[in-house]
């Protein structure tokens, strides 16, 4: 299901082993690249980086590491994206004036969790 190109792209980033060629010039991958290929794409479903990937599918780091990691990140992408959310619900609360005066106190917050 996935295209040349893409597949020619994990094995250059080492996603994939590199694979010897037919006589046509075709990549011939063994049996167990179906089942790296297949945790790349599943890891690449749930947003991980093909850079993060290339640590499991080196067997460098264990998958637990990388989920571990990509839960941390995660968690602090939403803890950011809470703290926007806190003024821009403040802001949309009110109007006119009151709504400028709230964005100018705002505005000159500088602490982040």
């Amino acid at each position: 299901g996935l295209s040349v190109k893409t597949i020619r792209y994990y094995t250059d980033m080492g996603l994939l082993p590199t694979a010897p060629r037919s006589r046509g010039g075709h990549r011939r991958y063994p049996p167990q690249a179906l089942e790296q290929l297949e945790l790349v794409r599943q890891l690449r479903a749930l947003d991980v980086p093909s850079v993060a990937i290339t640590g499991v599918a080196n067997e460098g780091q264990g998958l637990g590491d990388l989920m571990a990691a990509q839960l941390t990140g995660t968690q602090a992408q939403v803890a950011e994206l809470r703290w926007r959310e806190a003024p821009l619900q403040a802001l949309e609360e009110c109007f006119g004036p009151e709504q400028l005066r709230r964005l100018r106190v705002l505005a000159k917050v500088r602490c982040r969790p």
